[in-house]
C-alpha cells in the first residue's frame, strides 16, 4: 500500500528536476544571446541558481527562479548579472556594473 505514494513522490521529484534543468537551459541560452547582442562576454558559459519561490505575477502562478551569471565588457574585470524566469519565461535581466545597474528588460509589474 505504501508503494503508490512512494512512486508518486518519486515521479514528482523527477518532474521537478527535469523542469529545473529546462529552465536553466532556457536562461543560459537567453543570457548567451543577450550578451552577444550587447557586445558583452558571457563568462564561463554557466549560471547559478540563487533563489526559487512560488510567485503569482499578472495572474500567472509559477516558480520564480533567479540565476546569477558573470560577464565582462572589453576589460578584464568580472561583473555580476542576474536573470529571473517565471516558469519558462524570462521576465528580467540585470547587469551590475561598478557605477550603475542596467535593467535590460522588465516585463511585469511587481505590484500585486
Amino acid at each position: 500500500m505504501t508503494e503508490i505514494p512512494l512512486l508518486l513522490l518519486t515521479g514528482l521529484f523527477i518532474l521537478f528536476i527535469a523542469t529545473n534543468a529546462k529552465a536553466r537551459d532556457i536562461a543560459r541560452a537567453y543570457i548567451k544571446s543577450e550578451t552577444q547582442r550587447k557586445q558583452l562576454v558571457f563568462l564561463d558559459d554557466s549560471i547559478a541558481l540563487k533563489s526559487m519561490k512560488i510567485k503569482r505575477i499578472n495572474g500567472k502562478t509559477g516558480f520564480l527562479r533567479s540565476y546569477a551569471f558573470e560577464f565582462n565588457a572589453s576589460d578584464y574585470q568580472r561583473y555580476q548579472g542576474k536573470i529571473e524566469l517565471l516558469s519558462y519565461r524570462v521576465i528580467s535581466i540585470q547587469y551590475f556594473h561598478p557605477d550603475h545597474i542596467e535593467q535590460s528588460s522588465n516585463q511585469y509589474d511587481q505590484s500585486e
